[in-house]
């Protein structure tokens, strides 16, 4: 029996995000807020996984979401996303980290300094490697696989970049200052 599993993990990374969110507020005139979710790449890779192998996604360590930009032109901005995509490396450290033009997300090239918020903060996020779990057999997977990481005295941990991506919704409105990240 063989199991699928994306490159990119998307319910179980928003559960991750969702607890890393956080809020941060300033004594400024605007209200300002970036919210972040992870979205499916289009066309996006696969691994296929025998009934001996287990997946474990890249974990983030505290990434924090884009700083509205405080310079921002206008008073006000519907709410707008922009999309990133990357890839862990072997190291959890993001590469190839670019804007992301695909439906649902506006064209980076319009909103430069969102854009540029978003690739600094992407630029340093961390994660723990995603890997690749094998067993000596299914058995052995279902008893000590623990669906966080490799786990058991028998599995061999292989180490591989995973392709991710999220969208970022800026907005600005009523004139008071607040980022928050959405939990989503």
């Amino acid at each position: 029996m063989r199991r699928t599993v994306h490159a990119l993990a998307p319910c179980w990374m928003v559960v991750v995000i969702a607890g890393l969110a956080g809020c941060a507020s300033s004594s400024s005139t605007r209200i300002d807020s970036v919210e972040r979710r992870l979205i499916m790449l289009e066309g996006s890779a696969r691994y296929e996984m025998a009934a001996h192998q287990a997946f474990a996604y890249p974990v983030p360590q505290d990434n924090v979401s884009p700083v509205f930009p405080g310079d921002y032109p206008a008073r006000e901005l519907a709410p707008t996303t922009l999309c990133v995509s990357f890839v862990v490396d072997e190291l959890g450290r993001p590469a190839k980290v670019a804007a992301l033009d695909q439906v649902g997300c506006a064209p980076a090239e319009q909103f430069a300094s969102l854009r540029d918020a978003m690739l600094v903060a992407v630029n340093q996020w961390r994660f723990e490697p995603a890997m690749f779990c094998d067993y000596p057999d299914a058995a052995t997977r279902d008893r000590d696989w623990n669906g966080v990481g490799c786990a058991g005295a028998t599995v061999q941990k292989r180490i591989v970049p995973v392709s991710l991506a999220y969208a970022f919704t800026f907005s600005l409105r009523n004139g008071k200052g607040e980022v928050a990240s959405a939990k989503r």
